[in-house]
């Protein structure tokens, strides 16, 4: 689902994004961890395949043993308190967001709620409802969920709607807790994914100085769609090597169909941030782009595959660094198959 290109929507409207915050959960759960739960991912072996060397969760260790073994369930654990909502994970990204923006602490007036996650609190109502309500945001709120793609999805959609004049500031959220939908009994998945939450301010006023949204893309493959899925109440599986291939290929497509649309190259950029998958698919993407190491943001190691929070945390944890007049792309993909790119300019 290809958009004009800037050329053709710059006379209507200047959208910015004007501040960022991220968060993530104080568990961090360390390679040793899993190689302790007996599942044949020893340490070493984990870092050099994916290179991630921790990552963060909303249960505790012992929560996850407990997991692993069959001693509790996932709705035992929701129902004695011990998952966070996404409401509780918004706040902090939320605060953050608003410090960096022009408003500071005090909420401006928010015409839409947006999120995207791909492990949601409630089938209904919609969770930007229950995000919108737990940060006192009286406004329309409502999902657009593209699992790991849910980022520039959501950008996507408020683009159009404020384009078209029906939204002007709209705030975002993508939280993401996998952990509490994976099984650990699987070295192939369990180890990959940490749980985070993102919060981004989108503003279409004329004076507003942050990342401005220059063009977004959003692609699919429905026939894909039983490569990567959660069934109802059910667990994380997916086709790993063949999603593999995918995430490369189209990250790549993406980035290139991106910058050829602004007449842009590679060394253009100041900066790219692709899906926060592992390590080695992104230095795999880049090495293809021609994206240098010092052009890459990543927090992958660290953090883990964070779903729909990965790109959009590694661009709140790196606000700081963006100078005026920066190029940014973002290039993410995710179950569907959806995939997708935007690209920023710092102003």
């Amino acid at each position: 689902m290809a958009d004009t290109p800037l050329s053709q929507t710059a006379a209507k409207k200047r959208l910015v994004i004007t501040g960022m915050g991220h968060y993530f959960p104080p568990e961090v759960l360390t390679n040793e961890f899993f190689e302790g739960l007996d599942i044949g991912a020893k340490a070493d072996w984990t870092y050099e395949r994916v290179g991630i060397r921790q990552r963060h969760s909303v249960l505790t260790a012992e929560d996850i043993r407990q997991l692993r073994y069959g001693l509790t369930t996932r709705q035992e654990l929701v129902d004695a308190g011990r998952v966070a909502t996404m409401a509780e994970m918004c706040k902090e990204p939320w605060q953050l967001a608003l410090s960096r923006s022009e408003h500071g602490q005090e909420s401006p007036a928010i015409d839409l709620v947006i999120s995207g996650t791909s492990v949601p609190d409630w089938d209904i109502p919609a969770n930007a409802c229950s995000i919108a309500a737990g940060l006192g945001l009286e406004c329309t709120a409502f999902d657009v969920n593209s699992a790991c793609s849910s980022f520039v999805v959501d950008l996507h959609a408020a683009r159009g709607l404020m384009l078209s004049e029906m939204a002007s500031s709209v705030a975002i959220f993508n939280a993401e807790r996998y952990s509490t939908r994976l099984d650990f009994t699987d070295r192939g998945s369990c180890m990959l994914f940490g749980d985070g939450a993102a919060a981004t301010l989108l503003s279409s006023h004329r004076e507003a100085h942050g990342l401005e949204l220059i063009d977004t893309i959003v692609e699919s493959s429905p026939s894909g769609f039983q490569s990567v899925r959660m069934a109802e109440g059910g667990l994380f599986t997916q086709n790993g090597a063949a999603v593999q291939r995918f995430a490369v290929t189209k990250t790549v497509a993406i980035t290139r169909q991106l910058l050829a649309r602004h007449d842009l190259v590679a060394n253009d950029l100041a900066y790219f941030v692709s899906h926060q998958a592992n390590y080695r698919m992104l230095t795999s993407a880049c090495d293809k782009l021609g994206i240098t190491p010092e052009q890459h943001l990543h927090n992958v190691e660290l953090r883990g595959n964070q779903g729909a929070a990965g790109a959009p945390s590694v661009l709140s944890a790196n606000w700081d660094r963006f100078k005026v007049g920066d190029l940014i792309a973002v290039a993410v993909v995710g179950s569907g198959l959806t995939w997708g790119a935007a690209l920023f300019k710092r102003v």
